[in-house]
């Protein structure tokens, strides 16, 4: 008996020693006289809607923004870590541009040697890499370069155009799609001829192509992906130990495998495309040295740029379409302008030309609304280099320290009915000249701002706009009670993602 009451005892001590270790940071915030949100729970902080996958990223952390309406900053744990949410657009503008000295790394760390493609992606690379990726990433965007690929994004757009008349034939009057779906084939084969040179294949036929498979493999939501990702964005030494891997191995080999082969079937044949892979062979041929790897731009330098192009390219951009086709489809008014927009700029342009999705000003209100209220990331996480002071309107104060992650929750700031009447109805008017002069840009960040803005926004932008118009100008589009509203997002994902899609009907005008 004496042995049991001891044994009893140690187990009850080293609970009470686990407890106590993992809320003894707890305080951290009222210490500083910061609010704090409430629901922390011991070893897991404010993370356990994630772990436990009962909340989407973009649903729990709208709800911690949301605890103080009336403070500039809140405080919050990830895990037993004490990070900080932004609430003040000017504390943001500080964070992104003003100070951006003293928080120029994003808070995610990738294992390179686990994950050697994400090597040159300005996402993950932080300290003075990142500024050598990002100027080597934005110098492919430029509006020269751009005018260059988008020979590649009209290919995709006729062979969707190809597709949707194939599935509306077969199907009689209108065929029923799910818009993610359709969206993920256009921006797989977008990327997989403009990043690559090859045709992605994913509307030849109903099965997906190399490349949507690929994709699929990557960003498709599951329980295991789900707690991978877990692992891999926020419990970095855990992963590590698992060796968890962003990018799966299938997708690794994949990748080096259409690389090599793109690369010997053009020195063997001359061949020249208009797409980025060809850029780099430009780079290899003029004996330039990659800057971040220091080498010459050799089959593995190559492979980690072209697959950093894909990760951008796919899947945000996918999201942002699928999204933004879904409130075309459920506003009709709004999608009959559209429609004359298009037709109307296609007709003074002579045809969907790189110059006449320029001008399409509704398009673009569309876009951002739609972004506005389903931004494909939930936050910006910046880690704190430099220790700095940060005072709100509301006249709090935090001395924030080196290693402190300062959060950014961008469905925060998007829902906000301080800076937006209504904030969950969709109103492209928004966006318009008039109501955009004055309003604070650091309330709108579907694509992040200041300095490591995201490179590929204007391609991005360039190839929903066009896949957009292609579809809008020969088909009405309308919601299929298929789709479950209201939304509600899947919470096994990072980023946003329609629990049981987002299902349209598409009707030949």
């Amino acid at each position: 008996m004496e042995q049991f009451y001891c044994v009893f005892a140690l187990v009850i001590a080293v609970c009470y020693l686990l407890y106590y270790y993992s809320t003894s940071t707890f305080n951290y915030w009222k210490n500083k006289s910061i609010p704090c949100a409430s629901g922390a729970v011991p070893g897991l902080g404010h993370m356990w809607p994630l772990a436990f996958m009962t909340k989407n990223s973009a649903d729990m952390y709208r709800d911690y923004y949301n605890q103080f309406p009336e403070s500039s900053m809140v405080g919050f744990y990830n895990l037993r870590t004490p990070a900080l949410i932004l609430r003040d657009p000017e504390l943001v503008k500080n964070v992104l541009t003003k100070n951006f000295q003293n928080f120029a790394e994003n808070a995610f760390d990738i294992d390179k040697n686990l994950d050697p493609l994400l090597g040159v992606n300005p996402f993950f690379v932080n300290e003075e890499r990142w500024k050598t990726s990002r100027q080597q990433l934005s110098s492919a965007f430029t509006s020269g370069k751009l005018k260059y690929l988008y020979a590649s994004v009209q290919e995709v757009c006729d062979s969707m155009s190809s597709y949707l008349k194939r599935s509306c034939s077969k199907s009689g009057e209108k065929v029923q799609l799910e818009l993610k779906d359709l969206c993920s084939k256009f921006t797989a084969d977008v990327v997989s001829t403009a990043a690559f040179g090859v045709e992605g294949g994913s509307f030849i036929s109903e099965k997906d192509g190399p490349f949507r498979e690929i994709g699929r493999i990557m960003f498709e939501p599951s329980f295991w992906k789900g707690m991978k990702q877990i692992f891999v964005f926020f419990i970095p030494i855990a992963a590590q130990i698992f060796r968890m891997r962003v990018i799966p191995t299938k997708a690794d080999k994949f990748f080096r495998g259409i690389v090599k082969d793109v690369l010997r079937q053009r020195e063997a044949h001359g061949i020249e495309r208009p797409d980025f892979l060809q850029l780099m062979i430009q780079a290899r041929t003029l004996g330039k040295v990659d800057p971040i790897f220091n080498e010459e731009y050799n089959d593995d330098v190559i492979t980690s740029h072209a697959s950093s192009f894909f990760v951008d390219g796919y899947e945000t951009s996918s999201i942002v379409m699928s999204f933004a086709l879904y409130q075309v489809a459920a506003h009709p008014e709004v999608q009959q302008r559209l429609r004359e927009e298009v037709n109307a700029v296609i007709e003074k342009h002579g045809s969907l030309t790189y110059e006449a999705l320029q001008d399409m000003s509704y398009m673009d209100m569309v876009l951002n609304e739609s972004a506005r209220l389903f931004p494909p990331f939930a936050t910006m996480m910046k880690r704190c280099t430099k220790e700095i002071e940060l005072t709100g309107s509301d006249g709090i104060t935090c001395q924030v320290t080196p290693g402190t992650n300062v959060v950014i929750i961008t469905t925060g700031l998007h829902r906000d009915p301080r800076f937006w009447p209504n904030p969950d109805v969709f109103d492209p008017e928004r966006f318009s000249e008039e109501n955009k002069e004055g309003r604070n840009k650091y309330i709108f960040l579907p694509f992040g701002e200041g300095y490591r803005i995201c490179p590929g926004q204007r391609l991005a932008t360039l190839q929903i706009k066009a896949g957009i118009s292609t579809i809008i100008r020969k088909y009405t589009l309308d919601v299929s009670p298929r789709t479950k509203e209201p939304i509600q997002l899947d919470p096994r994902y990072f980023m946003i993602s329609p629990l049981g899609g987002l299902w349209a009907n598409l009707k030949p005008i």
